[in-house]
């Protein structure tokens, strides 16, 4: 598949709802995450006809299903990127109450991000995530796909002391959390988006409710980003890196 891909590049060959499905499977070992869903070619084609496509894959033995979503955008990667990792101004323009690097450097290769959310009826959650960018599949695709993946640290109990009362007080934090921005360059002038999450909310909210909210959350979340891609993110005046930490 990796011919089928050199080919495209080198031949300026728009991807198809096939050809982007075929290779969507394929480079899934290439994955910083591991999690991420498999989209059907079905999916896809309603992507290419605009649509933003998002569902829950149930994974057997946890209660906790990944809610995903897709689309396909008439904004460039590199713009969509900057709005993805400027992940110190998404609180507000996203479903989120606090988004605050808390170790490493903002924007930037593994670095420690701690959000919070406020949810209605429920305590509010709060969670602490390493976040890596998909150096290798970068440079091996040719700077086609873009990809950043998160782990959760709330197991890190010595760094999670280390951080200040004031963020984590009126919170609980949730069991674990995964997910991952993923961006293909079309070749035509648009992007592949993909977003998906999945955690487990812990406490003592029922994992089914919280799982359809998460599963509801993802297509809002994705449809916030690109508008905060095409508003802020895109004008921002910090400095922002490619995967492979070279300047964007």
């Amino acid at each position: 598949m990796w011919l089928i891909l050199s080919s495209l590049i080198a031949t300026a060959t728009p991807f198809t709802p096939t050809t982007l499905t075929a290779h969507l499977a394929d480079i899934r070992t290439e994955r910083l995450a591991q999690s991420a869903p498999t989209p059907t070619t079905a999916e896809v084609r309603r992507a290419f006809a605009g649509e933003i496509v998002a569902g829950v894959e149930i994974v057997q033995n946890i209660k906790a299903g990944k809610g995903y979503a897709i689309a396909v955008l008439n904004i460039a990667a590199k713009d969509i990127w900057r709005g993805i990792t400027d992940e110190d101004h998404h609180a507000g323009p996203l479903m989120i109450d606090v988004s605050k690097t808390v170790d490493g450097i903002p924007r930037r290769d593994h670095h420690t991000l701690f959000q919070y959310l406020a949810i209605p009826f429920f305590s509010d959650r709060w969670w602490l995530v390493l976040q890596d960018f998909n150096e290798a599949l970068f440079r091996t695709s040719g700077g086609k796909v873009w990809e950043v993946a998160w782990t959760d640290r709330l197991q890190d109990q010595a760094f999670i002391d280390t951080l200040d009362p004031a963020l984590i007080d009126d919170g609980i934090p949730i069991l674990w959390a995964n997910g991952a921005w993923l961006l293909v360059d079309l070749g035509d002038g648009r992007t592949f988006m993909e977003y998906h999450t999945w955690s487990h909310p812990g406490g003592r909210a029922p994992v089914g409710p919280m799982t359809l909210f998460a599963a509801r959350s993802v297509k809002s979340n994705l449809e916030a980003m690109v508008a905060f891609s095409k508003g802020h993110a895109k004008t921002c005046p910090a400095s922002f890196v490619k995967p492979d930490g070279t300047p964007l």
